[in-house]
């Protein structure tokens, strides 16, 4: 009877970090992204920079690409010109913003 408790006691403990990490976001490797682009799965940070220019125009300041409930995303830092650095959250696999009623204000609306 205590083999029985202990083996059960040890396939929970070895579980729980699959059950505590299920919804952490996890960041991809450069030769990883590489792949996702070849084989179509999401745009390239290029393309999706290149979209997003027109709703939040700046330099660059950093970008990672995370996968998060099966979704690619592009959480990248612009610093629009003369504000403070902003922070997006794209879809990779299209450009969009992932959540687009929440624009930083400071962000620069383009018409094209």
């Amino acid at each position: 009877m205590k083999v029985a408790m202990y083996l059960s006691i040890l396939l929970c403990l070895l579980k729980l970090p699959t059950l505590v990490f299920a919804n952490q976001k996890v960041e991809v490797q450069h030769n990883q992204v590489q792949q996702l682009v070849k084989s179509g799965q999401i745009l390239s940070l290029d393309v999706t920079l290149a979209s997003i220019q027109a709703i939040c125009h700046g330099k660059l300041i950093d970008a990672h690409l995370y996968q998060l409930d099966e979704k690619w995303l592009y959480v990248v830092q612009i610093r629009p010109l003369g504000e403070q650095i902003v922070e997006l959250t794209l879809n990779a696999g299209n450009g969009q913003l992932a959540n687009p009623t929440k624009m930083p204000s400071s962000c620069i609306t383009e018409i094209l």
